[in-house]
């Protein structure tokens, strides 16, 4: 560092000589004479822009100051970038000994970070959130078994939207593809009881379908999910599935994942996908995809399964689901 120091002094003593050095003009244009000791000084030369007579009729060089300032900035720039490169050994930044030196500090860090509790504190709220969206699936999200007749024909999930209170009636979202083949429905809790359902209407190219039902003589607590604005979710953001997967033995399962991508597109329908990871399989179908707030930002509907695939499910955005809603509640007596 005695060398940073030294050239630190060189620089103060520089700019105090070449501050004694300056004269303006009577002329009043900012010119610096420099004095000829000035040449015999290891500085930059610059070419002369111009000469001018003094009072005295001697005749001078002028040099342009912004160009004499630059040169003497630059070498003494280029002169400490140099020292302090030699001295730092910036050349052998990729040795071992550096790299475990950044690895130890790094490492340092962290445990600090442990110890003063920050990395569990956001830990904890992200554990407390996930806690909650499965307090929230366990209320919200149902089992939808279709019948022809008495033959069950399909099972899928449910999430419950709205509530009307003055008739006390429980609105629900599914997929078209689980009401498609069946005449009567069934909502299914989580201790097998059931409730039967009423087909308010569907639309088979967006493939969701909307069902009520009595909310009298229910012996269980029921949550209407709010839905959330699929738009605003960002790539990379957690989510939460929930429902059945395989059927009833596995009833209100939830998986975590991220979001994947949006605006996919799958089939030859309309819908933009969102793609997500969280973990979904038959019987998900119709069951909701939340962020960490308990929105409902997607409908789950498909994934694409094979040896060679893993991790690629689809739902469709709620704010498509919401045009849905609106079309089929406006029909609605």
């Amino acid at each position: 560092m005695r060398k940073i120091a030294t050239i630190l002094g060189l620089m103060i003593i520089l700019g105090a000589f070449i501050g004694c050095r300056m004269i303006t003009t009577d002329d009043t244009q900012r010119r610096i004479l420099l004095q000829e000791s000035l040449t015999t000084t290891d500085l930059p030369t610059t070419t002369p822009v111009e000469t001018t007579h003094l009072t005295s009729g001697n005749m001078v060089e002028v040099w342009n100051y912004e160009d004499l300032y630059e040169q003497v900035y630059q070498r003494i720039y280029d002169e400490i970038y140099q020292n302090l490169y030699e001295e730092l050994q910036l050349s052998d930044i990729a040795s071992s000994e550096v790299t475990d030196l950044i690895y130890q500090r790094v490492q340092a860090h962290i445990q600090g970070l442990l110890s003063d509790g920050d990395i569990s504190i956001y830990m904890d709220v992200l554990q407390n959130a996930i806690y909650e969206v499965a307090t929230l699936t366990d209320a919200s999200v149902v089992g939808v078994t279709s019948y022809l007749g008495t033959v069950g024909k399909s099972l899928g999930s449910g999430v419950i939207y709205r509530y009307h209170e003055e008739t006390d009636t429980y609105f629900l979202i599914t997929n078209h593809h689980v009401i498609e083949s069946g005449d009567n429905f069934t909502v299914v809790f989580s201790d097998e009881s059931s409730v039967e359902a009423m087909l308010l209407g569907s639309d088979a190219e967006v493939d969701i379908a909307l069902l009520s039902f009595s909310g009298a003589d229910l012996d269980r607590e029921i949550t209407v999910s709010i839905l959330g604005d699929s738009d605003a979710a960002q790539v990379g953001a957690f989510v939460i599935a929930g429902g059945n997967p395989k059927g009833y033995n596995f009833y209100g399962s939830i998986t975590i994942g991220i979001l994947s991508g949006k605006e996919r597109k799958i089939d030859q329908s309309r819908v933009r996908y969102m793609q997500h990871d969280a973990s979904i399989n038959s019987g998900n179908s119709g069951g909701p995809i939340y962020n960490l707030l308990g929105e409902v930002i997607g409908i789950n509907v498909s994934k694409y399964a094979s040896t060679d695939i893993e991790g690629m499910g689809f739902a469709i955005p709620i704010n498509l689901v919401k045009t849905i809603i609106a079309t089929i509640e406006a029909d609605l007596p």
